[in-house]
């Protein structure tokens, strides 16, 4: 009987369900805002925050415009509106700047945008509803409400940043990193048009735009720069275009290819004019993959006057960032577009 009972206790505790454990809670996805002045490139970055939004690698809090850039004043807001619109996140608030830059973009660049975006969004004549806030006010309570750190991608003047962050700010330490797209450290600048007189070009536009908000945020934020030094690693072909709109699966890839096939930019990239500068900021800064080759450490001074108003020249008194020397750009296309059809 003992036998018997000693069996059946066995055989019992052999078919018992193991304890069950809790499955490992997924990450959290890293808070981002994005400041820019949503010109081409800028517009083409937000698509692909979208898909990284939705597919949950970020949770993007809010979006903000400048109006000292490429992108004209109130209409770069509904630019961003109608982007978020067709990728389905119509929720993200979007807020734009008031502050005035240093030195005014090209007013013939400037409309070119303006006509392109109209067109790849299909938003003529539509007039975004009045914001709560500016775009400092929204930085700042997106970095307050924000649960954790946040990580900033700027790709236009740093105006709104360094507005909304002022010296000493306590919501400094709220910031994990910024991500700035700008500057040329050992190459040559990319100002033209009615920017070029009177400067060496020895700037990139970005900062060129507003040098003083540069040196503030510079100064007091953890940077990490993707100047031209690795930009000028991935122009727009247009190979790769029609290779975007061969596979597009997405809105966000459909918007892409709508902008770079409009005749005014088609007409650029036959030129070798369009780089994905800000495209390529945000992958390295939230997908990288070996995209970015080099990177170094480096102490950068932002010049304010003369000739090189807007240089970022490496300087032994300089602040410190991380800079981005080299980029594969074989490499930058696939994880792009990936990333733009929610395939990573």
């Amino acid at each position: 009987m003992r036998a018997l009972l000693l069996v059946l206790v066995l055989a019992f505790s052999g078919l018992a369900a193991p304890p069950a454990t809790a499955a490992p809670a997924a990450p959290r996805p890293v808070p981002v805002i994005y400041d820019s002045d949503l010109d081409l490139d800028d517009a083409s970055t937000l698509a692909y925050l979208c898909v990284q939004h939705r597919e949950h690698r970020i949770d993007l809090r809010a979006v903000t415009v400048t109006n000292n850039g490429f992108g004209t004043p109130g209409r770069a807001r509904q630019h961003a509106l109608s982007i978020l619109d067709r990728c389905g996140l119509p929720h993200i608030p979007v807020a734009e700047g008031t502050e005035p830059g240093v030195h005014p973009a090209p007013a013939s660049s400037v409309a070119d945008v303006e006509t392109i975006l109209t067109a790849a969004l299909d938003d003529a004549g539509k007039t975004p509803p009045p914001a709560k806030l500016t775009a400092p006010q929204l930085i700042r309570r997106a970095l307050t409400t924000a649960p954790g750190q946040v990580t900033v991608l700027a790709t236009g003047p740093l105006t709104n940043l360094a507005t909304a962050l002022p010296a000493g700010s306590p919501l400094v330490h709220r910031v994990r990193d910024v991500f700035v797209m700008g500057g040329a450290v050992h190459v040559g600048g990319n100002l033209f048009g009615e920017a070029l007189p009177g400067f060496d070009n020895s700037q990139e536009l970005n900062i060129w735009l507003d040098p003083p908000a540069a040196r503030d945020v510079f100064g007091a934020l953890p940077v990490t720069l993707t100047p031209l030094d690795a930009t000028n690693s991935v122009p727009i072909t247009q190979d790769y275009v029609d290779r975007i709109g061969a596979e597009a699966t997405t809105a966000s890839a459909r918007i892409v290819h709508a902008i770079t096939t409009h005749p005014i930019m088609r007409d650029g990239i036959a030129l070798g004019i369009y780089f994905w500068w800000d495209a390529l900021a945000a992958v390295f800064a939230f997908d990288d993959d070996g995209v970015v080759t080099d990177t170094a450490r480096e102490r950068v001074v932002v010049v304010q006057d003369g000739p090189q108003s807007g240089r970022t020249r490496p300087d032994p008194a300089g602040d410190r960032l991380t800079v981005a020397l080299a980029a594969d750009g074989a490499r930058f296309e696939q994880v792009f577009l990936d990333g733009l059809n929610g395939h990573r």
